[in-house]
């Protein structure tokens, strides 16, 4: 959720926007004053217009000498002169006109539609066919990031040169200040697609890789129809083509056209239930072939997405040389706030992603398809100016801008923080302070730990990278320290090797594991800031711990990861650790081994930030297959007697979309076989603390399982608002209800052969699993997550390793 927080940190950025008069009314039937959804309304002479939404209400901008032309199927068009209308609102009573063909009377009516729908179904498979066959073709794609500022604003004050470096609008109290700015030509031969030609720039260097990945996976995505569901801001959304569309969506035939003497039928949608997030719009499909020549989808207010004014999308089809269809125009925009405007409450939702406020967020991505092999002899950089193409590119003053915004104070202090929370490092100039979740923390023997941890950053060095950390607890009045290396010998992450050493304090309940599905987890166990500040009970289980690692990594061209990490380690008791073998206690011990681990992403998406790869939550899932195998050693005659131990785990992470509903997930499992000290084992464990942890147990305290057999589940359901949307106050707070489950399963077998005796402060009755189920509501205020939790079922209700409920909180940013 790292790369959510930062367009919170971004869209922070506000001013206003003001609007011209608009014109506003309702259509209805003249003898039933029924509303006529969907009726188009034209200024006359122009193509400039809108369409009434399904309760005939209609917005539109128009100018005094302005007359306006309203059509529907089915009824006799009218004219209306602006100036004539009073108040600026306006109520259009239309006439139907029915006509007698064989003595059968036809009326405008959904059946029709029906048959016509039925039609679309029987030809979908073969269309959508034809448009993924082709497989040889060129796009070309612009993005933009702009985002609107209020000149009588006080953040003016922060911008110098401010007519330089924005843009402007009719409105001269409105400007637009670009983010992010991108040209991408693409060639693709056979299915295999190659970048030809790319220009991007953005005003946050350390964000501009974040704000692209968001767009890419949760807005400009590939916009097919055809599929039943189409992704879009992390909702599956079904489609108006899809197969059972008829069960969400009112269908409306329009009305036909004939164009190079072929029919054209054109549909209007819209939600049966307008509070379910679906789209609305209409579409165009092909006598004869049905298929799709052209949609325009939106979002409609109702649908309430947190952080979305307006969404609108256009796709158009063109035949290609074999009479087929493929793509022509894939177009998005996109309108994000903090809050919703306050005028687009009245404004039918075509029109909401222009109904601009100061502090939206802007959001263009429009790509232009080709299967014009003429492209072939032609420089991708100047694509833009053939006629296969209608892009525009962006132009040097666009650029420019940029340039002079990345030297102003407020962008650069923007860029640090939203950075810090992207990547938990604050860069200070050739040095990266961080990670930040460590500079605090609090356990029993230190107190409050405070740690000032640090690394060379890119700007010292590009390939190379020095770094450490130095600790001090306030109650021991002790040191600690570290220190560690990173070095990438080629220009690519291809490899990369890692040394580190320290000597420290280390959680025996801490997840080794964790770091291959979370990058740069918390070492000292606290998961978030909430969870850091609102510890109930410091961590006691601790043991001293000097650390000697070495890791090869390497990174194979279909981003699968391997990685090989021997490792030394010496372990010195505390008073809560001990380490007891046959009555007698040891002070030291040293396990030495070699970990491996391979993740397999299946592509998923990733940004690199320096060193590391930072992956991005979606549908495709991650798969970590992990081996430990190494040695301990005591200091005396036993040293001999044992034997080697072995620990396979394994872990896979996702997500899954069920229309407005999704869900994430993470699952994982081990075995550990052989002479293992016990601080090897699983021990799932509680944050004891008010913040709810993702992949750890909310209840459970610092202590409580530890097990060589092993299972975890962590499952997160969020209801998209399937039920909050009905209820007035929650559909205004845009809150969405959630669901969790935590679960583990595990046992103590023969096949673990203990170096240590167990200590008796855990729990391992065997056959009794834990579980956890949580209810709650995220969203609160934009960004927080309140759940309350509760053990599911009674195994371990009355033990005092473990709480029977609480409520937990947590950052989360989701639409």
């Amino acid at each position: 959720m790292l790369h959510k927080a930062v367009m919170v940190i971004l869209l922070i950025m506000s001013s206003f926007y003001a609007r011209g008069i608009d014109i506003t009314g309702y259509i209805q039937d003249q003898k039933s004053k029924e509303p006529i959804p969907f009726s188009n309304v034209l200024i006359k002479g122009t193509t400039q217009g809108t369409m009434a939404d399904m309760n005939g209400f209609f917005k539109l901008s128009a100018s005094a000498s302005d007359t306006l032309y309203i059509s529907s199927v089915g009824y006799f068009p009218k004219e209306i002169l602006i100036s004539q209308i009073e108040n600026n609102h306006v109520v259009v009573l239309l006439e139907e006109n029915v006509q007698q063909l064989n003595s059968v009377t036809i009326r405008p009516e959904v059946p029709r539609a029906k048959v016509l729908f039925n039609e679309i179904q029987k030809h979908k498979k073969e269309n959508q066919k034809q448009v993924m066959e082709v497989a040889n073709y060129k796009t070309l794609s612009n993005t933009t990031v702009y985002v609107a500022i209020d000149t009588s604003s006080n953040i003016t004050s922060f911008i110098n040169n401010l007519e330089e470096v924005t843009v402007g609008a009719e409105n001269q109290e409105l400007r637009f200040s670009p983010i992010y700015l991108s040209e991408e030509a693409l060639s693709v031969t056979n299915n295999d697609i190659s970048t030809v030609y790319q220009k991007k720039d953005g005003i946050f260097p350390q964000l501009n890789q974040s704000i692209e990945s968001i767009i890419l996976l949760n807005i400009a995505v590939d916009l097919d129809f055809y599929k039943d569901q189409v992704n879009i801001l992390e909702r599956g959304f079904i489609s108006p083509l899809s197969n059972s569309a008829m069960s969400y969506y009112n269908i409306y035939l329009n009305d036909s056209t004939i164009k190079d003497g072929k029919k054209y039928f054109n549909f209007s949608f819209a939600p049966k239930n307008k509070f379910n997030p679906l789209f609305s719009g209409q579409f165009v499909v092909e006598d004869g072939s049905f298929a799709l020549t052209e949609i325009d989808a939106y979002i409609a207010k109702e649908a309430n997405l947190n952080f979305v004014n307006g969404f609108r999308s256009n796709v158009s089809y063109k035949h290609t040389p074999g009479e087929g269809w493929f793509y022509d125009l894939q177009d998005i925009r996109i309108n994000l706030a903090l809050s919703l405007n306050k005028d687009s409450l009245s404004t039918y939702s075509s029109k909401r992603a222009d109904n601009i406020s100061s502090g939206n967020w802007l959001i263009n991505k429009s790509i232009h398809y080709s299967t014009s092999t003429r492209l072939n002899t032609i420089a991708p950089n100047q694509w833009n100016n053939q006629p296969e193409f209608e892009a525009h590119e962006l132009n040097a003053d666009s650029y420019s801008r940029v340039s002079k915004l990345k030297d102003q104070k407020i962008v650069k202090g923007i860029d640090a923080i939203g950075g810090l929370a992207l990547t938990g490092f604050l860069n200070a100039g050739k040095l990266d302070i961080g990670p930040v979740f460590d500079i605090y923390s609090t356990n029993t023997i230190e107190g409050k730990r405070l740690t000032l941890p640090f690394r060379t950053s890119n700007k010292m060095f590009e390939r190379f990278s020095i770094g450490g950390f130095l600790g001090y607890g306030t109650k021991n009045k002790a040191f600690k320290y570290g220190a560690n290396l990173i070095y990438q010998p080629q220009e690519t992450d291809k490899f990369l090797l890692r040394f580190s050493y320290f000597n420290d304090y280390s959680l025996i309940t801490q997840d080794k594991y964790l770091r291959f599905i979370k990058k740069n987890p918390n070492n000292k166990g606290n998961g978030n800031f909430i969870a850091a500040l609102t510890t109930k009970e410091p961590n006691p289980y601790l043991k001293e711990e000097q650390s000697f690692e070495l890791r090869f990594e390497y990174n194979a061209p279909n981003d699968i990861h391997l990685e090989a990490a021997p490792y030394l380690l010496e372990s010195t008791k505390t008073p809560n650790v001990r380490f007891i073998r046959n009555s007698m206690e040891y002070n030291k011990y040293k396990n030495y081994g070699l970990l491996f681990n391979l993740r397999i992403p299946f592509g998923q998406h990733y940004d690199k930030f320096y060193f590391d790869r930072i992956y991005y939550s979606t549908t495709t899932p991650v798969v970590n297959l992990s081996w430990d195998i190494g040695k301990t050693s005591l200091r005396g005659q036993e040293d001999e007697n044992l034997g080697l131990y072995s620990q396979f785990h394994g872990s896979i992470q996702g997500r899954v979309n069920m229309g407005q509903v999704f869900m994430s997930y993470m699952l994982n499992g081990g075995y550990l076989i052989g002479d293992a000290p016990y601080d090897l084992l699983d021990q799932p464990v509680g944050s004891m603390s008010l913040g709810y942890a993702k992949y750890r147990f909310n209840l459970l305290h610092h202590a409580s399982f530890a097990h060589n057999l092993y299972s975890n589940t962590h499952l997160h359901f969020n209801g998209g608002g399937i039920l909050l949307n009905r209820i007035p106050l929650f559909r205004r707070l845009k809150l969405r209800e959630i669901i969790s489950f935590k679960g583990h399963y595990g046992k103590l077998n023969d096949s673990y052969q203990g170096v240590f005796d167990l200590p008796d402060y855990y729990a391992n009755d065997p056959g009794k699993p834990y579980a956890e189920i949580g209810f709650g509501l995220t969203n609160i205020f934009k960004v927080l997550r309140v759940e309350y939790i509760s053990q599911l079922g009674s195994n371990y209700a009355d033990t005092d390793f473990t709480d029977r409920n609480g409520i937990r909180f947590r950052a989360e940013m989701s639409f």
